[in-house]
Protein backbone atom coordinates (compact mmCIF):
# COMPACT_ATOMS: atom_id res chain seq x y z
CA UNK A 1 0.00 0.00 0.00
CA UNK A 2 1.52 3.21 -1.14
CA UNK A 3 2.06 5.82 1.76
CA UNK A 4 -0.06 9.19 0.90
CA UNK A 5 3.20 11.42 0.89
CA UNK A 6 6.24 8.95 0.90
CA UNK A 7 5.52 8.61 -3.28
CA UNK A 8 8.08 9.80 -5.36
CA UNK A 9 8.91 9.61 -9.16
CA UNK A 10 10.30 6.06 -9.24
CA UNK A 11 13.59 5.22 -11.74
CA UNK A 12 13.66 2.12 -13.96
CA UNK A 13 17.81 2.22 -13.60
CA UNK A 14 20.48 0.43 -12.81
CA UNK A 15 23.87 2.27 -11.67
CA UNK A 16 27.20 1.34 -10.23
CA UNK A 17 29.31 2.89 -7.39
CA UNK A 18 31.98 5.25 -8.12
CA UNK A 19 35.71 4.40 -6.40
CA UNK A 20 36.97 7.01 -5.03
CA UNK A 21 40.48 6.77 -3.74
CA UNK A 22 41.72 8.85 -1.19
CA UNK A 23 44.31 11.46 -1.90
CA UNK A 24 47.66 11.84 -0.46
CA UNK A 25 48.91 14.32 1.34
CA UNK A 26 49.43 17.07 -0.05
CA UNK A 27 49.82 20.77 1.46
CA UNK A 28 50.61 22.58 -1.03
CA UNK A 29 48.66 24.61 -3.52
CA UNK A 30 50.13 22.19 -6.71
CA UNK A 31 49.69 19.27 -8.38
CA UNK A 32 49.94 15.91 -6.78
CA UNK A 33 52.66 14.65 -8.18
CA UNK A 34 53.29 11.55 -6.01
CA UNK A 35 50.45 9.43 -7.92
CA UNK A 36 51.37 10.90 -11.17
CA UNK A 37 55.05 9.85 -11.33
CA UNK A 38 57.53 6.65 -11.04
CA UNK A 39 58.80 5.66 -8.43
CA UNK A 40 62.24 5.37 -9.50
CA UNK A 41 63.59 8.99 -8.64
CA UNK A 42 64.14 8.93 -12.48
CA UNK A 43 67.64 7.75 -12.89
CA UNK A 44 67.44 6.71 -16.45
CA UNK A 45 67.34 10.82 -17.21
CA UNK A 46 71.15 10.72 -16.13
CA UNK A 47 72.29 7.82 -18.39
CA UNK A 48 74.72 8.70 -20.97
CA UNK A 49 73.81 7.49 -24.38
CA UNK A 50 77.27 5.33 -25.95
CA UNK A 51 78.03 5.07 -29.18
CA UNK A 52 79.93 2.11 -30.73
CA UNK A 53 81.56 2.47 -34.36
CA UNK A 54 81.21 -0.44 -36.95
CA UNK A 55 83.88 -1.86 -38.45
CA UNK A 56 83.45 -3.95 -41.66
CA UNK A 57 86.22 -6.67 -42.03
CA UNK A 58 87.56 -6.47 -45.11
CA UNK A 59 86.80 -8.45 -48.49
CA UNK A 60 82.97 -8.39 -46.88
CA UNK A 61 79.57 -7.67 -48.83
CA UNK A 62 79.29 -3.97 -47.70
CA UNK A 63 76.51 -3.43 -45.42
CA UNK A 64 73.30 -1.80 -46.66
CA UNK A 65 71.92 0.35 -44.27
CA UNK A 66 68.08 0.90 -44.23
CA UNK A 67 66.60 4.05 -42.96
CA UNK A 68 63.09 1.78 -42.79
CA UNK A 69 62.96 1.82 -39.39
CA UNK A 70 64.17 4.96 -38.45
CA UNK A 71 62.19 7.40 -36.47
CA UNK A 72 61.20 10.51 -37.44
CA UNK A 73 61.59 14.28 -35.73
CA UNK A 74 59.05 15.07 -33.21
CA UNK A 75 57.78 18.73 -33.28
CA UNK A 76 55.26 19.80 -30.15
CA UNK A 77 53.42 23.22 -30.42
CA UNK A 78 52.27 22.28 -26.48
CA UNK A 79 54.25 20.44 -23.96
CA UNK A 80 51.45 19.02 -22.11
CA UNK A 81 50.95 16.96 -25.15
CA UNK A 82 54.24 14.84 -24.76
CA UNK A 83 54.95 14.04 -21.51
CA UNK A 84 58.63 13.14 -21.38
CA UNK A 85 60.76 12.57 -17.95
CA UNK A 86 59.91 13.77 -15.08
CA UNK A 87 56.70 15.23 -16.39
CA UNK A 88 55.56 11.52 -17.44
CA UNK A 89 51.97 10.72 -15.68
CA UNK A 90 52.02 7.23 -14.87
CA UNK A 91 48.60 6.89 -13.75
CA UNK A 92 46.46 4.52 -15.82
CA UNK A 93 43.35 5.74 -17.56
CA UNK A 94 40.53 6.02 -14.75
CA UNK A 95 38.33 2.90 -15.79
CA UNK A 96 34.54 2.52 -15.31
CA UNK A 97 33.23 -0.20 -14.26
CA UNK A 98 29.22 -1.00 -14.15
CA UNK A 99 28.24 -3.00 -11.45
CA UNK A 100 24.96 -4.09 -12.87
CA UNK A 101 24.35 -6.44 -15.51
CA UNK A 102 21.50 -4.05 -17.69
CA UNK A 103 24.44 -1.43 -17.68
CA UNK A 104 27.39 -0.98 -20.41
CA UNK A 105 29.98 1.60 -20.49
CA UNK A 106 32.44 3.02 -22.99
CA UNK A 107 35.02 5.96 -24.01
CA UNK A 108 35.96 7.23 -26.98
CA UNK A 109 38.78 10.01 -26.82
CA UNK A 110 37.55 12.01 -23.65
CA UNK A 111 33.80 11.26 -24.61
CA UNK A 112 32.05 8.77 -21.91
CA UNK A 113 29.17 6.81 -22.80
CA UNK A 114 26.34 5.21 -20.07
CA UNK A 115 23.96 2.93 -21.75
CA UNK A 116 21.54 1.10 -20.35
CA UNK A 117 19.42 -1.63 -21.72
CA UNK A 118 16.11 -2.89 -19.84
CA UNK A 119 16.46 -3.74 -16.08
CA UNK A 120 15.76 -7.03 -14.53
CA UNK A 121 12.02 -6.58 -14.07
CA UNK A 122 11.84 -5.85 -18.04
CA UNK A 123 11.82 -2.40 -17.63
CA UNK A 124 13.04 0.22 -19.90
CA UNK A 125 14.67 3.35 -19.39
CA UNK A 126 12.83 6.52 -20.66
CA UNK A 127 14.50 10.19 -21.94
CA UNK A 128 12.70 11.36 -18.59
CA UNK A 129 14.05 8.75 -16.23
CA UNK A 130 17.45 9.67 -17.48
CA UNK A 131 16.72 13.45 -17.07
CA UNK A 132 15.51 12.66 -13.39
CA UNK A 133 18.53 11.10 -12.38
CA UNK A 134 21.02 13.74 -14.19
CA UNK A 135 19.66 16.45 -12.36
CA UNK A 136 19.59 14.38 -9.13
CA UNK A 137 23.13 13.98 -9.84
CA UNK A 138 23.60 17.95 -10.28
CA UNK A 139 21.94 18.07 -7.21
CA UNK A 140 23.85 16.03 -4.77
CA UNK A 141 27.23 17.27 -6.62
CA UNK A 142 26.30 20.91 -6.44
CA UNK A 143 26.65 21.38 -10.14
CA UNK A 144 24.33 24.01 -11.29
CA UNK A 145 23.11 23.99 -15.46
CA UNK A 146 24.14 26.59 -17.49
CA UNK A 147 21.53 25.78 -20.74
CA UNK A 148 19.27 23.52 -22.04
CA UNK A 149 19.04 22.12 -25.49
CA UNK A 150 16.15 20.10 -25.64
CA UNK A 151 15.42 19.78 -29.60
CA UNK A 152 18.87 18.23 -29.05
CA UNK A 153 18.70 16.69 -25.88
CA UNK A 154 21.97 18.54 -24.76
CA UNK A 155 22.87 20.00 -20.93
CA UNK A 156 25.62 21.90 -20.72
CA UNK A 157 26.68 22.82 -16.74
CA UNK A 158 27.51 26.12 -15.27
CA UNK A 159 31.47 26.46 -13.75
CA UNK A 160 31.47 23.54 -11.24
CA UNK A 161 34.70 23.77 -8.79
CA UNK A 162 36.09 20.21 -8.22
CA UNK A 163 38.84 18.26 -7.03
CA UNK A 164 40.95 16.56 -9.40
CA UNK A 165 38.95 13.34 -8.24
CA UNK A 166 36.02 15.28 -9.80
CA UNK A 167 34.25 15.22 -6.53
CA UNK A 168 32.81 18.62 -5.04
CA UNK A 169 35.67 21.30 -3.57
CA UNK A 170 34.64 21.63 -0.02
CA UNK A 171 36.55 23.73 3.04
CA UNK A 172 38.41 20.64 4.12
CA UNK A 173 40.03 20.62 0.29
CA UNK A 174 40.89 24.05 0.68
CA UNK A 175 42.03 23.64 4.17
CA UNK A 176 44.90 20.87 2.86
CA UNK A 177 45.68 23.00 -0.14
CA UNK A 178 44.74 21.33 -2.68
CA UNK A 179 44.24 22.92 -6.49
CA UNK A 180 40.64 24.22 -7.66
CA UNK A 181 39.47 22.79 -11.02
CA UNK A 182 36.93 24.95 -12.23
CA UNK A 183 35.66 22.82 -14.87
CA UNK A 184 32.20 22.62 -17.25
CA UNK A 185 30.79 19.80 -18.20
CA UNK A 186 28.62 18.25 -21.71
CA UNK A 187 26.15 16.11 -20.88
CA UNK A 188 23.77 14.52 -24.19
CA UNK A 189 20.82 12.32 -24.08
CA UNK A 190 22.18 9.63 -26.63
CA UNK A 191 20.86 5.82 -28.34
CA UNK A 192 23.89 3.45 -29.75
CA UNK A 193 22.77 1.04 -32.33
CA UNK A 194 21.03 -1.24 -30.96
CA UNK A 195 18.67 1.53 -29.77
CA UNK A 196 19.68 1.51 -25.89
CA UNK A 197 19.36 4.82 -24.35
CA UNK A 198 22.29 6.49 -22.52
CA UNK A 199 24.35 9.72 -21.69
CA UNK A 200 27.15 10.93 -23.32
CA UNK A 201 30.04 12.63 -20.55
CA UNK A 202 32.46 15.41 -22.62
CA UNK A 203 34.30 17.77 -20.42
CA UNK A 204 34.41 21.31 -22.43
CA UNK A 205 36.16 24.30 -20.17
CA UNK A 206 38.83 23.24 -17.39
CA UNK A 207 41.01 25.98 -15.47
CA UNK A 208 43.00 25.05 -12.27
CA UNK A 209 43.63 27.34 -9.48
CA UNK A 210 45.43 28.03 -6.78
CA UNK A 211 43.64 28.56 -3.29
CA UNK A 212 44.51 31.97 -3.56
CA UNK A 213 42.69 32.05 -6.92
CA UNK A 214 46.06 32.07 -8.91
CA UNK A 215 45.16 30.56 -12.35
CA UNK A 216 47.73 27.75 -13.42
CA UNK A 217 49.29 28.48 -17.34
CA UNK A 218 49.72 24.80 -17.54
CA UNK A 219 46.45 23.44 -17.49
CA UNK A 220 45.13 19.61 -18.29
CA UNK A 221 47.68 17.50 -19.80
CA UNK A 222 46.49 15.48 -23.33
CA UNK A 223 45.09 12.60 -20.71
CA UNK A 224 43.55 14.57 -18.11
CA UNK A 225 40.44 15.62 -19.82
CA UNK A 226 39.34 11.37 -20.50
CA UNK A 227 40.08 11.03 -16.93
CA UNK A 228 37.48 13.95 -15.30
CA UNK A 229 35.17 12.53 -17.83
CA UNK A 230 35.36 9.24 -16.80
CA UNK A 231 35.61 10.23 -13.26
CA UNK A 232 32.15 12.29 -13.97
CA UNK A 233 30.29 9.24 -15.30
CA UNK A 234 31.48 7.36 -12.67
CA UNK A 235 29.63 10.35 -10.26
CA UNK A 236 26.56 9.76 -12.51
CA UNK A 237 26.48 6.11 -12.04
CA UNK A 238 27.21 6.17 -8.43
CA UNK A 239 23.70 8.67 -8.44
CA UNK A 240 22.06 6.09 -10.45
CA UNK A 241 22.90 3.22 -7.60
CA UNK A 242 21.74 5.54 -4.91
CA UNK A 243 18.14 6.08 -6.71
CA UNK A 244 18.25 2.20 -7.64
CA UNK A 245 18.20 1.33 -3.77
CA UNK A 246 15.84 3.85 -3.09
CA UNK A 247 13.31 1.96 -5.38
CA UNK A 248 13.49 -1.41 -4.66
CA UNK A 249 13.62 0.08 -0.48
CA UNK A 250 10.01 1.20 -1.20
CA UNK A 251 6.77 0.58 -3.59
CA UNK A 252 7.52 3.87 -5.37
CA UNK A 253 5.71 4.20 -9.24
CA UNK A 254 5.88 7.03 -11.01
CA UNK A 255 1.89 7.79 -12.65
CA UNK A 256 2.76 11.06 -14.62
CA UNK A 257 5.40 11.80 -17.18
CA UNK A 258 6.87 15.10 -16.18
CA UNK A 259 9.81 16.37 -18.73
CA UNK A 260 11.98 19.41 -19.33
CA UNK A 261 11.46 21.07 -22.42
CA UNK A 262 10.01 24.01 -24.43
CA UNK A 263 6.97 25.27 -24.72
CA UNK A 264 4.79 27.02 -27.94
CA UNK A 265 6.63 29.96 -27.54
CA UNK A 266 10.08 28.63 -27.17
CA UNK A 267 10.60 29.03 -23.42
CA UNK A 268 11.84 26.66 -20.67
CA UNK A 269 9.01 24.82 -19.43
CA UNK A 270 8.23 21.27 -17.63
CA UNK A 271 5.88 19.22 -19.98
CA UNK A 272 3.57 16.73 -18.70
CA UNK A 273 2.14 13.99 -19.93
CA UNK A 274 -1.53 14.48 -18.67
CA UNK A 275 -4.72 16.65 -19.38
CA UNK A 276 -4.60 20.50 -18.99
CA UNK A 277 -7.54 20.60 -16.55
CA UNK A 278 -5.65 17.24 -14.26
CA UNK A 279 -2.53 19.10 -14.53
CA UNK A 280 -4.38 22.58 -13.45
CA UNK A 281 -6.13 20.66 -10.41
CA UNK A 282 -3.12 18.81 -9.20
CA UNK A 283 -1.14 22.31 -8.75
CA UNK A 284 -3.56 23.66 -6.96
CA UNK A 285 -4.13 21.19 -4.63
CA UNK A 286 -0.33 20.84 -4.35
CA UNK A 287 0.37 24.60 -3.25
CA UNK A 288 -2.75 24.33 -0.91
CA UNK A 289 -1.63 20.59 0.32
CA UNK A 290 2.29 22.46 1.25
CA UNK A 291 0.63 25.90 2.43
CA UNK A 292 1.66 27.86 -0.21
CA UNK A 293 -0.06 31.39 -0.45
CA UNK A 294 -2.38 31.13 -3.72
CA UNK A 295 -2.53 34.78 -4.91
CA UNK A 296 -5.01 34.97 -8.02
CA UNK A 297 -5.82 32.15 -10.22
CA UNK A 298 -7.82 31.03 -13.54
CA UNK A 299 -8.34 28.12 -15.12
CA UNK A 300 -9.63 29.95 -17.86
CA UNK A 301 -6.11 31.68 -18.30
CA UNK A 302 -4.56 28.74 -17.07
CA UNK A 303 -2.61 30.64 -14.58
CA UNK A 304 -2.10 30.19 -10.73
CA UNK A 305 -0.15 33.47 -9.03
CA UNK A 306 1.75 31.98 -5.73
CA UNK A 307 3.76 33.71 -2.81
CA UNK A 308 6.35 31.10 -2.49
CA UNK A 309 8.72 30.74 0.89
CA UNK A 310 11.09 27.98 1.17
CA UNK A 311 9.78 25.56 3.89
CA UNK A 312 12.63 23.82 5.81
CA UNK A 313 14.67 20.81 5.42
CA UNK A 314 12.36 18.94 7.90
CA UNK A 315 9.21 19.29 5.82
CA UNK A 316 10.59 17.87 2.59
CA UNK A 317 12.08 15.12 4.65
CA UNK A 318 8.27 14.58 5.67
CA UNK A 319 7.18 14.89 2.36
CA UNK A 320 9.44 11.98 0.84
CA UNK A 321 10.29 14.42 -1.97
CA UNK A 322 13.30 16.18 -2.63
CA UNK A 323 13.18 20.06 -1.98
CA UNK A 324 12.49 22.48 -4.79
CA UNK A 325 15.40 24.83 -4.29
CA UNK A 326 12.97 27.60 -5.80
CA UNK A 327 14.00 31.56 -3.95
CA UNK A 328 11.36 33.38 -2.02
CA UNK A 329 9.37 35.41 -4.09
CA UNK A 330 6.35 35.99 -6.17
CA UNK A 331 5.75 33.32 -8.91
CA UNK A 332 3.42 32.89 -11.74
CA UNK A 333 2.97 29.16 -13.27
CA UNK A 334 1.18 29.45 -16.43
CA UNK A 335 -0.56 26.14 -18.07
CA UNK A 336 -0.64 25.76 -22.06
CA UNK A 337 -1.22 22.34 -24.60
CA UNK A 338 1.82 21.64 -26.50
CA UNK A 339 2.37 18.71 -28.68
CA UNK A 340 -0.44 16.72 -26.74
CA UNK A 341 1.31 17.56 -23.35
CA UNK A 342 0.85 20.30 -20.18
CA UNK A 343 3.25 22.28 -20.84
CA UNK A 344 4.06 24.10 -17.23
CA UNK A 345 5.74 28.05 -17.61
CA UNK A 346 7.07 29.96 -14.72
CA UNK A 347 7.18 33.56 -14.42
CA UNK A 348 8.88 35.66 -11.81
CA UNK A 349 7.06 38.78 -9.95
CA UNK A 350 7.68 40.83 -13.24
CA UNK A 351 6.27 38.31 -15.07
CA UNK A 352 9.21 37.41 -17.14
CA UNK A 353 9.96 33.61 -17.39
CA UNK A 354 12.70 32.39 -15.24
CA UNK A 355 15.61 31.21 -16.84
CA UNK A 356 16.55 27.36 -17.60
CA UNK A 357 18.59 26.97 -14.67
CA UNK A 358 15.52 27.72 -12.10
CA UNK A 359 13.78 25.17 -14.18
CA UNK A 360 16.39 22.76 -14.12
CA UNK A 361 17.20 23.14 -10.43
CA UNK A 362 13.48 22.47 -9.48
CA UNK A 363 13.26 20.11 -12.15
CA UNK A 364 13.55 16.39 -9.85
CA UNK A 365 11.66 17.68 -6.49
CA UNK A 366 9.15 19.76 -7.72
CA UNK A 367 8.21 16.46 -10.39
CA UNK A 368 8.19 14.32 -7.54
CA UNK A 369 6.19 16.93 -5.53
CA UNK A 370 3.68 17.06 -8.80
CA UNK A 371 3.55 13.33 -9.01
CA UNK A 372 2.82 12.56 -5.83
CA UNK A 373 -0.36 14.70 -5.95
CA UNK A 374 -1.53 12.98 -9.34
CA UNK A 375 -1.47 10.39 -7.42
CA UNK A 376 -3.51 11.47 -4.34
CA UNK A 377 -5.93 13.09 -6.64
CA UNK A 378 -6.44 9.67 -8.23
CA UNK A 379 -6.94 7.54 -5.49
CA UNK A 380 -9.32 10.18 -4.12
CA UNK A 381 -11.12 9.90 -7.69
CA UNK A 382 -10.97 13.64 -8.39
Amino acid sequence: MLNKRNVTVSLMLSGIMIMVSALPGCRSSYVNNDIRQANNKFSYLDSVPVERKMVQPEGTTPIDYSKQFDLPEMQFDDVRSALVGKAVDVRPPQKLIPLNSNVSVGQDGDIAYVWFYPDEDGQEITPNDLLVTLFRMFRRSAINVESIDAMNSFIQTDWYDATEFATPYNPDAMEKGFLIYRQRYAFGLRKNTEGAPGVSIQLTDNIIEQTDGTELKAGLNRFEPSRFTALMANRLMWSYNLDMKKKHSSSENAYVAISLGRDNNDLPCWLVDAGFDDTYKALVDLFTAYEIKIKEYSSTAGEITIKYSEPEPEFWESQGVEPWGLEDGKYTFKLGVFQGKTSVTMYDENNKPVNTAVTARMYSGFASSLNVQFYLNRTAGK
